[in-house]
Parts: structure tokens; C-alpha cells; sequence
């Protein structure tokens, strides 16, 4: 992606920060990107840049944008929590799935009656 060390140092961070709160290892990670574990430490260490294909899976991976991971912007709010919403879902076992969309689609209907 880049040779800009401080842009490397910002991306590293943020993945690794990122990765941290969703409490995906670095080994889950690096499968989901299609990137070897080795590539992803160094990445994270800053050392490394990525490639627009490797960002891309990093930004579907960790759901959260580009203009986040490369120092751009910074998460709203209302983002981070959608954010730490959708890593406790990713951590539910399967089986329980279907309760969980049943209790939101009751919030669903509650919040649309209450209109």
C-alpha cells in the first residue's frame, strides 16, 4: 500500500486495536484475509504495508472503512457501538442465532408500534 512508515505505524494500530476489541486472534484474522500470520504481525508492528485488495479484506473483516484503518477519519460514536454490537454477535455460537434475530425482531416490532 505504502512505503509512508507513519502511514504503516497508524494501520498497524488500528488493526491491531481493532482485532483486540473483537477478540479475534491474529491467526483468525490472518485466515479471513488471506494473509499469513507472519505478514499480519509485521503489518500490525507497522513494519509492512498492504495491498488495496488486503485492505479491502481488512475493512470487511474487521467492519469498519479505509478512510478509519489508513488515519483518515475517526469512528463516530453511534459507530463504535454498531461496531462492539456486531463483534458480540460474530462471538455467538451458531445454535443461538436464531433467537437472537427472534429478539430483535421483537424490538423491531416493539420500537415500530411505539411510533
Amino acid at each position: 500500500m505504502s512505503n509512508n512508515i507513519s502511514l504503516n505505524i497508524i494501520l498497524g494500530e488500528r488493526v491491531k486495536a481493532l482485532r483486540n476489541e473483537r477478540n479475534i486472534t491474529r491467526e483468525m484474522l490472518a485466515e479471513r484475509i488471506d494473509v499469513s500470520t507472519r505478514f499480519l504481525a509485521d503489518v500490525e508492528a507497522g513494519k509492512v504495508g498492504v495491498s488495496l485488495s488486503t485492505l479491502k479484506n481488512l475493512c470487511r473483516a474487521l467492519s469498519t472503512s479505509a478512510d478509519y484503518l489508513i488515519g483518515i477519519s475517526q469512528p463516530s460514536d453511534e459507530r463504535l457501538r454498531m461496531i462492539e454490537i456486531n463483534s458480540k454477535i460474530e462471538n455467538i455460537h451458531p445454535e443461538f442465532l436464531p433467537q437472537l434475530v427472534k429478539i430483535i425482531d421483537a424490538f423491531d416490532e416493539a420500537v415500530k408500534n411505539r411510533e
